[in-house]
């Protein structure tokens, strides 16, 4: 559970830091701030917080006008009002704000933590409430909505989805393939690689599963007889019928069931050699060779040098031939591919932190940031990473001069990308900012809304209130269902949110 607190009392406000800090609860302090103004900022931009705490009479704006705010934007946060001040008219208002709680300073730490504990075992009964509903959900839904992880991690979807897997006895030495079009892959295609792969692979093939969420074809095959062989043929046939480029990824042997996800995992690490060696061909998984350096102090200083200078076009040239030394290359390493992409943005990272002088905000690792699995994966061809690279130093490079220009549409619309695929999850655009953009939180708020035409938070509502008018057309789904489906962890809020988009209830639409 996330908590926002919003006091202009330094002292009021470092001892609710205080008590949320040291409660014996799983609550998080998302952010302490001065007054309803950076409340209400903050909130756009982050999506996952779950309850503010706020002061009354604040400079800017109060913490009535931030209730407000939040009823009328966000009814999916919980709102406890801590003030000195109890007159009706307080109280009345904050009533039809659906305020959760309204607290009389000075208070206490035992009352204000019994409020936490009662919004958090809200919570919690909603989980449990719901969590054997998903699960079911989850059976019954298509490949769309079911990913690779959660087949290879739960033992009653890889029975539904993939059964002969699910009966292999421990002891048999298996592999894990995921096979990729150069083009999105649909139904048909699926069909295609599963008639396939049966047709090759025989008793050896203990089953597939087709991945939409990440285009993505996924097999187990018993290791016996000449298997890589046969894979080559596989991908060699489906490249002259499908009439497009295709990249077969394979872990190492294994056995057991604790280690199909951790095979599943290798089968991406070796898919993003083709960053390197192109597609048409089968990557065996090898372990980090690891002493290959090809980012040299030169390169970091005159990369460095590009950004001081604001200078794009030639930071542009550098991190192209940063990413196709030629030695590089042909080393087919996808480790030190990823080094060399830390590098570059280790390098952006620190010019950052010297424009904005934000120490704490970008001190965290650049490891943590880019992922060496999935998002190298994201990424088909080495071009689309060439260009995601140069987005974030066009951007940084035109804060330098201070201007604000087009080229931000580009990582916008990798934004609402994003969004598109993760809108069920906790979004945060100050992560976003921080961590993958390595840009200024608020200039990158001003950005989206000035693109998008509405805030981050709001396009994200929206964005989940449409994907639950869909699911509702299923008359098998419970309302609770579709409401953890969409990323709402408290049905009510749902409801909530529904109505004020559309007008009515999810029931109300549903029967319409």
């Amino acid at each position: 559970m996330k908590i926002l607190i919003a006091e202009d009392e330094y002292y009021a406000r470092q001892r609710l830091i205080k008590i949320v800090r040291e409660c014996n609860m799983e609550v998080e302090l998302a952010a302490a701030v001065e007054n309803g103004r950076a409340a209400a900022d903050f909130l756009e931009q982050n999506t996952d917080v779950d309850v503010v705490l706020t002061d009354i009479i604040m400079p800017k704006q109060n913490g009535l006008e931030l209730a407000e705010y939040i009823h009328m934007n966000m009814p999916y946060i919980q709102v406890v009002i801590v003030s000195g001040y109890e007159e009706f008219d307080y109280a009345r208002k904050a009533m039809e704000y659906e305020v959760r709680q309204y607290l009389i300073k000075p208070v206490k730490k035992e009352q204000l933590l019994n409020v936490l504990r009662q919004l958090e075992e809200k919570q919690e009964s909603f989980r449990r409430e719901v969590e054997a509903g998903v699960q079911e959900r989850l059976k019954k839904l298509p490949n769309g909505y079911t990913s690779s992880k959660q087949v290879l991690t739960n033992e009653e979807l890889m029975k539904l989805h993939m059964p002969g897997v699910s009966s292999l006895p421990d002891d048999v030495s298996c592999r894990i393939f995921v096979l990729q079009l150069e083009r999105p892959m649909n139904d048909k295609d699926a069909g295609f690689l599963g008639k396939i792969c049966s047709q090759k692979l025989g008793s050896r093939l203990a089953g597939t599963f087709f991945c939409q969420q990440n285009d993505e074809y996924m097999a187990v095959a018993a290791e016996e007889g000449s298997l890589l062989k046969d894979l080559e043929g596989i991908l060699n046939y489906c490249r002259v019928q499908l009439q497009t480029g295709v990249v077969m990824g394979t872990s190492r042997p294994f056995s057991g069931c604790v280690n199909r996800y951790d095979a599943y995992k290798e089968c991406l690490y070796a898919i993003n050699i083709r960053l390197l060696k192109g597609w048409n061909r089968i990557f065996e998984y090898q372990l980090p060779h690891g002493g290959n350096t090809y980012f040299l102090s030169q390169d970091e200083n005159a990369l460095a040098g590009s950004l001081q200078l604001s200078d794009s076009g030639k930071a542009a040239a550098l991190v192209h031939g940063l990413l196709t030394k030629p030695d590089l290359l042909e080393s087919g390493d996808v480790n030190a591919y990823y080094d060399m992409i830390l590098n570059i943005l280790r390098s952006v990272n620190r010019y950052y932190r010297s424009l904005y002088k934000e120490n704490e905000a970008m001190g965290c690792k650049v490891e943590i940031m880019f992922s060496r699995r999935y998002d190298l994966y994201n990424f088909k061809h080495p071009g689309e990473l060439e260009e995601y690279l140069m987005d974030i130093i066009r951007e940084i490079c035109d804060q330098g001069q201070n201007s604000l220009k087009n080229g931000g549409n580009a990582i916008i619309r990798d934004i609402l990308h994003y969004v598109e695929q993760n809108y069920q999850y906790d979004l945060s655009l100050q992560e976003l900012a921080e961590k993958k953009y390595f840009m200024n939180p608020s200039y990158l708020s001003r950005l989206f809304k000035g693109a998008v035409g509405q805030t981050f938070s709001r396009y994200v509502i929206e964005l989940r209130i449409k994907k639950a008018r869909e699911l509702l057309e299923d008359k098998s789904m419970k309302i609770n269902e579709v409401a953890a489906q969409v990323g709402y962890n408290n049905t009510s809020h749902f409801i909530q949110s529904f109505k004020k988009l559309c007008g009515c209830t999810p029931e109300e639409y549903r029967n319409q």
